[in-house]
Protein backbone atom coordinates (compact mmCIF):
# COMPACT_ATOMS: atom_id res chain seq x y z
CA UNK A 1 0.00 0.00 0.00
CA UNK A 2 1.40 3.39 -0.99
CA UNK A 3 1.82 6.20 1.50
CA UNK A 4 -0.90 8.23 -0.23
CA UNK A 5 -3.38 5.36 -0.16
CA UNK A 6 -2.63 4.69 3.52
CA UNK A 7 -3.26 8.36 4.29
CA UNK A 8 -6.61 8.18 2.48
CA UNK A 9 -7.62 5.15 4.52
CA UNK A 10 -6.66 6.93 7.76
CA UNK A 11 -8.50 10.14 6.91
CA UNK A 12 -11.56 8.20 5.73
CA UNK A 13 -11.55 6.17 8.94
CA UNK A 14 -11.28 9.33 11.02
CA UNK A 15 -14.13 10.89 9.05
CA UNK A 16 -16.39 7.87 9.57
CA UNK A 17 -15.57 7.75 13.29
CA UNK A 18 -16.31 11.47 13.70
CA UNK A 19 -19.63 11.05 11.87
CA UNK A 20 -20.56 8.10 14.07
CA UNK A 21 -19.83 10.13 17.21
CA UNK A 22 -22.00 13.04 16.01
CA UNK A 23 -24.69 10.58 14.94
CA UNK A 24 -24.68 8.91 18.36
CA UNK A 25 -24.90 12.28 20.13
CA UNK A 26 -27.96 13.54 18.29
CA UNK A 27 -29.63 10.11 18.54
CA UNK A 28 -29.06 10.25 22.31
CA UNK A 29 -30.83 13.61 22.33
CA UNK A 30 -33.66 12.71 19.95
CA UNK A 31 -34.45 9.28 21.36
CA UNK A 32 -32.74 9.07 24.75
CA UNK A 33 -33.70 12.40 26.25
CA UNK A 34 -30.08 13.48 26.73
CA UNK A 35 -29.30 17.19 26.96
CA UNK A 36 -26.02 17.74 25.11
CA UNK A 37 -26.45 21.31 23.92
CA UNK A 38 -27.60 22.43 20.51
CA UNK A 39 -29.33 19.56 18.69
CA UNK A 40 -29.40 21.54 15.45
CA UNK A 41 -25.70 22.30 15.90
CA UNK A 42 -24.82 18.60 16.13
CA UNK A 43 -26.80 17.81 13.01
CA UNK A 44 -25.40 20.75 11.07
CA UNK A 45 -21.88 19.66 12.07
CA UNK A 46 -22.52 16.39 10.20
CA UNK A 47 -23.30 18.32 7.02
CA UNK A 48 -20.31 20.64 7.38
CA UNK A 49 -17.96 17.73 8.13
CA UNK A 50 -19.13 15.97 4.97
CA UNK A 51 -18.37 19.10 2.96
CA UNK A 52 -14.94 19.45 4.60
CA UNK A 53 -14.07 15.81 3.88
CA UNK A 54 -15.04 16.19 0.21
CA UNK A 55 -12.34 18.82 -0.24
CA UNK A 56 -9.73 16.04 0.01
CA UNK A 57 -10.25 15.57 -3.72
CA UNK A 58 -8.07 18.65 -4.23
CA UNK A 59 -5.23 18.20 -1.82
CA UNK A 60 -3.11 15.28 -3.00
CA UNK A 61 -0.94 15.38 -6.07
CA UNK A 62 -1.93 16.15 -9.63
CA UNK A 63 -5.36 15.40 -11.05
CA UNK A 64 -6.46 14.83 -14.60
CA UNK A 65 -9.00 17.36 -15.84
CA UNK A 66 -11.85 14.87 -15.45
CA UNK A 67 -10.87 14.01 -11.87
CA UNK A 68 -10.53 17.66 -10.93
CA UNK A 69 -13.97 18.42 -12.38
CA UNK A 70 -15.45 15.50 -10.44
CA UNK A 71 -13.87 16.68 -7.17
CA UNK A 72 -15.06 20.24 -7.83
CA UNK A 73 -18.65 19.15 -8.50
CA UNK A 74 -18.78 16.99 -5.39
CA UNK A 75 -17.36 19.72 -3.16
CA UNK A 76 -19.66 22.34 -4.69
CA UNK A 77 -22.66 20.06 -4.26
CA UNK A 78 -21.92 19.50 -0.57
CA UNK A 79 -21.11 23.18 -0.04
CA UNK A 80 -24.52 24.08 -1.49
CA UNK A 81 -26.10 21.45 0.76
CA UNK A 82 -24.49 23.12 3.78
CA UNK A 83 -25.81 26.52 2.70
CA UNK A 84 -29.28 25.07 2.10
CA UNK A 85 -29.34 23.41 5.51
CA UNK A 86 -28.35 26.70 7.08
CA UNK A 87 -31.75 28.03 6.00
CA UNK A 88 -33.76 24.82 6.47
CA UNK A 89 -32.22 23.58 9.73
CA UNK A 90 -30.31 26.29 11.56
CA UNK A 91 -32.36 29.44 10.94
CA UNK A 92 -35.65 27.78 9.94
CA UNK A 93 -36.37 30.67 7.58
CA UNK A 94 -36.47 31.36 3.82
CA UNK A 95 -37.40 27.79 2.91
CA UNK A 96 -37.82 28.71 -0.75
CA UNK A 97 -34.19 29.84 -0.90
CA UNK A 98 -33.08 26.70 0.90
CA UNK A 99 -34.89 24.36 -1.49
CA UNK A 100 -33.66 26.32 -4.53
CA UNK A 101 -30.08 25.86 -3.34
CA UNK A 102 -30.83 22.17 -2.77
CA UNK A 103 -31.88 21.91 -6.43
CA UNK A 104 -28.52 23.34 -7.47
CA UNK A 105 -26.77 20.82 -5.21
CA UNK A 106 -28.62 17.94 -6.87
CA UNK A 107 -27.67 19.26 -10.30
CA UNK A 108 -24.01 19.22 -9.21
CA UNK A 109 -24.37 15.57 -8.25
CA UNK A 110 -26.13 14.89 -11.55
CA UNK A 111 -23.25 16.44 -13.47
CA UNK A 112 -20.85 13.91 -11.91
CA UNK A 113 -22.59 10.97 -13.58
CA UNK A 114 -20.68 9.62 -16.58
CA UNK A 115 -23.13 9.06 -19.46
CA UNK A 116 -23.01 8.14 -23.11
CA UNK A 117 -24.22 10.71 -25.63
CA UNK A 118 -27.67 9.18 -26.09
CA UNK A 119 -28.37 8.71 -22.41
CA UNK A 120 -27.09 12.24 -21.70
CA UNK A 121 -29.82 13.61 -23.97
CA UNK A 122 -32.44 11.34 -22.39
CA UNK A 123 -31.35 12.35 -18.89
CA UNK A 124 -31.56 16.06 -19.69
CA UNK A 125 -35.01 15.51 -21.24
CA UNK A 126 -36.27 13.70 -18.13
CA UNK A 127 -34.82 16.31 -15.78
CA UNK A 128 -36.79 19.04 -17.56
CA UNK A 129 -40.00 17.28 -18.57
CA UNK A 130 -40.77 15.34 -15.37
CA UNK A 131 -40.59 18.40 -13.06
CA UNK A 132 -42.68 20.34 -15.59
CA UNK A 133 -45.33 17.61 -15.56
CA UNK A 134 -45.26 17.54 -11.76
CA UNK A 135 -45.79 21.30 -11.63
CA UNK A 136 -48.70 21.09 -14.10
CA UNK A 137 -50.35 18.39 -11.96
CA UNK A 138 -49.82 20.42 -8.78
CA UNK A 139 -51.29 23.54 -10.36
CA UNK A 140 -54.26 21.60 -11.69
CA UNK A 141 -54.93 20.43 -8.12
CA UNK A 142 -54.82 24.02 -6.90
CA UNK A 143 -51.37 23.72 -5.29
CA UNK A 144 -49.65 26.85 -6.53
CA UNK A 145 -47.46 27.54 -3.51
CA UNK A 146 -43.92 28.37 -4.64
CA UNK A 147 -42.35 26.09 -2.02
CA UNK A 148 -44.38 23.08 -3.20
CA UNK A 149 -43.41 23.69 -6.82
CA UNK A 150 -39.73 24.00 -5.88
CA UNK A 151 -39.93 20.77 -3.87
CA UNK A 152 -41.30 18.97 -6.94
CA UNK A 153 -38.34 20.11 -9.04
CA UNK A 154 -35.90 19.17 -6.28
CA UNK A 155 -37.37 15.74 -5.58
CA UNK A 156 -37.39 14.73 -9.25
CA UNK A 157 -33.69 15.61 -9.53
CA UNK A 158 -32.92 13.56 -6.39
CA UNK A 159 -34.84 10.50 -7.60
CA UNK A 160 -33.17 10.66 -11.01
CA UNK A 161 -29.75 10.92 -9.33
CA UNK A 162 -30.58 7.73 -7.45
CA UNK A 163 -31.81 5.98 -10.59
CA UNK A 164 -28.84 6.92 -12.75
CA UNK A 165 -26.32 5.94 -10.09
CA UNK A 166 -28.17 2.66 -9.59
CA UNK A 167 -27.59 1.86 -13.26
CA UNK A 168 -23.88 2.69 -12.82
CA UNK A 169 -23.66 -0.01 -10.12
CA UNK A 170 -23.29 -2.46 -13.01
CA UNK A 171 -20.41 -0.56 -14.64
CA UNK A 172 -17.55 -2.73 -15.91
CA UNK A 173 -14.99 -0.52 -14.18
CA UNK A 174 -14.58 -1.68 -10.56
CA UNK A 175 -13.76 1.75 -9.14
CA UNK A 176 -16.76 3.37 -10.85
CA UNK A 177 -18.98 0.52 -9.71
CA UNK A 178 -17.93 0.87 -6.07
CA UNK A 179 -18.53 4.62 -6.06
CA UNK A 180 -21.91 4.15 -7.78
CA UNK A 181 -22.96 1.77 -5.00
CA UNK A 182 -21.95 4.32 -2.35
CA UNK A 183 -23.87 7.06 -4.11
CA UNK A 184 -26.93 4.90 -4.78
CA UNK A 185 -27.24 3.97 -1.11
CA UNK A 186 -26.61 7.62 -0.17
CA UNK A 187 -29.32 8.91 -2.50
CA UNK A 188 -31.74 6.18 -1.40
CA UNK A 189 -31.29 7.29 2.22
CA UNK A 190 -31.71 10.88 1.02
CA UNK A 191 -35.05 9.92 -0.54
CA UNK A 192 -36.08 8.20 2.69
CA UNK A 193 -35.25 11.42 4.55
CA UNK A 194 -37.41 13.52 2.24
CA UNK A 195 -40.31 11.07 2.46
CA UNK A 196 -40.14 11.45 6.24
CA UNK A 197 -40.11 15.24 5.84
CA UNK A 198 -43.25 15.03 3.72
CA UNK A 199 -44.98 12.69 6.16
CA UNK A 200 -44.03 14.86 9.13
CA UNK A 201 -45.67 17.85 7.43
CA UNK A 202 -48.86 15.86 6.89
CA UNK A 203 -49.01 13.95 10.16
CA UNK A 204 -47.55 14.39 13.62
CA UNK A 205 -45.67 11.27 14.62
CA UNK A 206 -42.57 9.15 14.26
CA UNK A 207 -41.66 10.36 10.76
CA UNK A 208 -40.21 13.62 12.07
CA UNK A 209 -37.85 11.72 14.38
CA UNK A 210 -36.62 9.52 11.54
CA UNK A 211 -35.57 12.35 9.20
CA UNK A 212 -31.97 12.60 10.38
CA UNK A 213 -31.57 8.85 10.79
CA UNK A 214 -31.74 8.79 6.99
CA UNK A 215 -30.15 12.14 6.19
CA UNK A 216 -26.96 11.95 8.28
CA UNK A 217 -25.61 8.70 6.74
CA UNK A 218 -26.67 9.85 3.27
CA UNK A 219 -24.35 12.84 3.47
CA UNK A 220 -21.46 10.74 4.78
CA UNK A 221 -21.80 8.25 1.92
CA UNK A 222 -22.00 10.97 -0.71
CA UNK A 223 -18.89 12.61 0.77
CA UNK A 224 -17.01 9.30 0.68
CA UNK A 225 -17.43 9.23 -3.09
CA UNK A 226 -14.56 11.73 -3.18
CA UNK A 227 -12.45 8.58 -3.49
CA UNK A 228 -13.30 8.55 -7.19
CA UNK A 229 -10.94 11.50 -7.54
CA UNK A 230 -8.07 9.19 -6.56
CA UNK A 231 -8.83 6.04 -8.52
CA UNK A 232 -6.92 5.22 -11.67
CA UNK A 233 -9.70 4.77 -14.19
CA UNK A 234 -9.94 5.89 -17.80
CA UNK A 235 -10.92 9.53 -18.17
Amino acid sequence: MTKGRLLRWITSGAFVCAQLVLFALFVAEDFGGADLGSNEGLKYAIVCLSFAFSTLGFVEGKRSKAKLVDATLLTLGLALTAVSDWFLLVTGTHYEIGVTIFILAQLCHAARIDRGRVWRIVAMFLRVVLPALGIVVALSLGEGDALILLVIVYFVQLVLNFGENLVKCFDKNKAERQVAILLSVGFLLFIGCDICVGLSNLFDGMANSLIWLFYAPSQALIALSCWRSYEKSPD
